[in-house]
């Protein structure tokens, strides 16, 4: 059995937390998908439909961009300057990226911040969506909160990751058509 290092541990802890991220966005839009179709047969096929339907399936989808938007940024297809990309030289490129992911990272903590307050506001108030179910809507922002933290968590190691001597980044093997 070969020594993989001392960072082996932290590595595979992440490779999973990559995993996780990436099921759960898998999970959650195939569950939107299969609960909208549901609904729709149910409604023009017997017509009859469940109204607590088209919330699970919002909330799906909310939760399932706010989740995956970390899994786009691990794989660099994020936007970016990809055209003054090609005009830099490697250490260039490595500054123009560093200072969009520095950005991004204002905005995915501000996204956390924002998102949490508003949770915390809606659950103090016990605000309910204005349907007859009455559902929390304290959910919807808890998405954004969760997705703020996820994108912050992504983006350090996107720059960690940008100024790593060794390997390929996970951007240009992403670019390379490789995941």
């Amino acid at each position: 059995m070969t020594d993989a290092g001392p960072r082996s541990g932290v590595q595979t802890l992440l490779r999973g937390w990559d995993v996780l991220c990436d099921a759960a966005t898998a999970i959650l839009f195939i569950a939107g998908a299969v609960f909208m179709f549901v609904m729709v047969v149910t409604r023009y096929g017997f017509a009859w439909s469940d109204p607590s339907v088209e919330i699970i399936v919002r909330y799906c989808m909310i939760w399932g961009t706010f989740v995956g938007i970390s899994a786009g940024m691990r794989y660099g297809v994020n936007i970016r300057f990809t055209l003054i990309e090609h005009l830099l030289n490697d250490r260039g490129k490595q500054i123009l990226r560093t200072l969009a992911h520095a950005a991004t990272l204002l905005i995915a903590v501000a996204l956390a911040v924002s998102g949490y307050t508003l949770t915390d506001e809606t659950m103090m108030f016990n605000e309910v969506m204005p349907t007859a179910l009455r559902w929390p809507v304290w959910p919807f922002h808890a998405a954004v909160c969760a997705g703020g933290v996820l994108l912050s968590i992504q983006l350090v190691r996107s720059i960690i990751d940008v100024w790593r001597p060794d390997g390929r980044r996970a951007e240009d093997a992403s670019a390379a058509g490789s995941v």
